[in-house]
């Protein structure tokens, strides 16, 4: 597993939140297979990985092609932001994979690291400030005890696959194919080398998307714990089996309290919000 950037270490990582969260699992139902999943972007992570990693090759392909073909990218980042504000992000997470046809696996693997790497909390595009993601020290902490108490964690992300799995294996510890995100059919370029396809193959693992791909490629079995962060994980949230827990790490405002109505008296919704590098001193 790599090490820490130095922009999110902490001397104490013994974390108050999730001591409290394992006074809640401690005293969950003793079952045989025990399962979590998670999202990726602004639950596990402090920021949003298919973000960065898009603004990141649009800054770099200002120098170089990017594209093993030549050609540009043919999607700005105007365009992806329109898209997300006008509420069309399920057709935005969609794009933003699908232009990177002919995008080599490794410059991508390669970004992610840098950008997981980084002691710098932000980069820039078109005189906008876009957030460098960070693993979320609370989210971590509560991952790695849900191992060692036997759990199987699984990802499922609207980002990119191949970053998913290089911060899932590398940063997290996770086996990299129980961990998901958009994904393309990975094809060769004319030198050998695998580049990303332009289609994205279903199910697409965004809002019912999710429960779909877990159903098809993980498990029939409910998860004990479900995370998340957006009404687009609201689905993938409603499959916790009953007696488990929700973590929220959404606002605290009506989306949580929408959740709660959805989820009822059949597990408990844990709020966890903006905590980690947002909430506590390094």
């Amino acid at each position: 597993m790599r090490l820490i950037p130095k922009r999110f270490r902490k001397k104490n990582i013994s974390s108050d939140i999730a001591e409290e969260f394992f006074k809640k699992v401690d005293n969950l139902p003793n079952r045989e297979k025990k399962r979590a999943v998670f999202d990726l972007d602004n639950t596990i992570l402090n920021g949003d990985i298919g973000d960065a990693l898009f603004c990141r090759l649009k800054n770099l392909e200002k120098k170089k092609r990017v594209r093993s073909d030549g050609k540009p990218i043919d999607f700005t980042w105007s365009e992806y932001k329109d898209l997300m504000s006008t509420g069309n992000k399920e057709i935005a997470y969609r794009k933003i994979t699908e232009c990177m046809e002919s995008v080599p696996e490794e410059l991508i693997k390669n970004l992610t690291r840098e950008l997981m790497n980084s002691d710098f909390s932000s980069l820039e595009h078109s005189g906008e400030r876009v957030a460098i993601p960070c693993i979320n020290l609370d989210i971590k902490e509560i991952i790695e005890r849900l191992k060692k108490s036997g759990y199987k964690i699984n990802i499922i992300s609207a980002s990119n696959s191949i970053s998913v799995r290089v911060i899932a294996e590398e940063y997290l510890g996770l086996e990299k194919l129980s961990c998901f995100g958009m994904e393309t059919q990975m094809v060769l370029s004319t030198k050998g080398k695998a580049i990303l396809g332009g289609t994205v193959m279903e199910p697409v693992p965004v809002n019912k998307g999710k429960v779909e791909l877990y159903r098809k490629r993980i498990s029939d079995e409910l998860p004990l714990i479900t995370a998340g962060d957006s009404i687009l994980d609201f689905p993938m949230l409603e499959l916790v089996d009953n007696g488990g827990i929700v973590i929220w790490r959404g606002d605290e405002g009506s989306n949580l309290e929408k959740l709660k109505k959805i989820i009822g008296m059949r597990a408990e919704v844990f709020p966890v919000g903006l905590t980690g590098i947002e909430g506590r001193k390094l």
